[in-house]
């Protein structure tokens, strides 16, 4: 495929220039969408052809995202409460330390040590 000559610029001033530049950026990451679209048809018909998901090929769980590498893994208690209560420091913060932390309570005092 041949390729036409670029044009002249040299008689452009600045704006005229950062114009230029920013039409053939806009243009440069629109083919990339394009390329990246086709490419990734192109990848699930060929899995699909091959009776595979694209998704499971790349490890993704039916929802799109990636299953975390330790789901199911039980974690080891990060926070430790007055009365034995246990907080793993993932997801929402439990009441108690919440109460706690109400309370003016600094949530490190209760950080498991080790």
């Amino acid at each position: 495929m041949a390729r036409k000559p670029l044009p002249k610029i040299d008689h452009l001033n600045l704006n005229e220039l950062n114009k230029l530049i920013e039409q053939a950026e806009a243009l440069r990451e629109s083919r990339k969408e394009d390329a990246k679209t086709e490419f990734m048809d192109k990848m699930r018909k060929e899995a699909l052809a091959a009776g595979l998901s694209l998704d499971a090929l790349m490890g993704r769980a039916p929802s799109g995202r990636r299953k975390r590498s330790d789901a199911g893994v039980k974690l080891k208690p990060k926070f430790v409460g007055p009365n034995g209560e246990t907080y793993t420091g993932r997801g929402p913060t439990p009441k108690w330390l919440k109460d706690l932390e109400a309370k003016g309570v600094n949530r490190n005092k209760y950080l498991v040590k080790g």
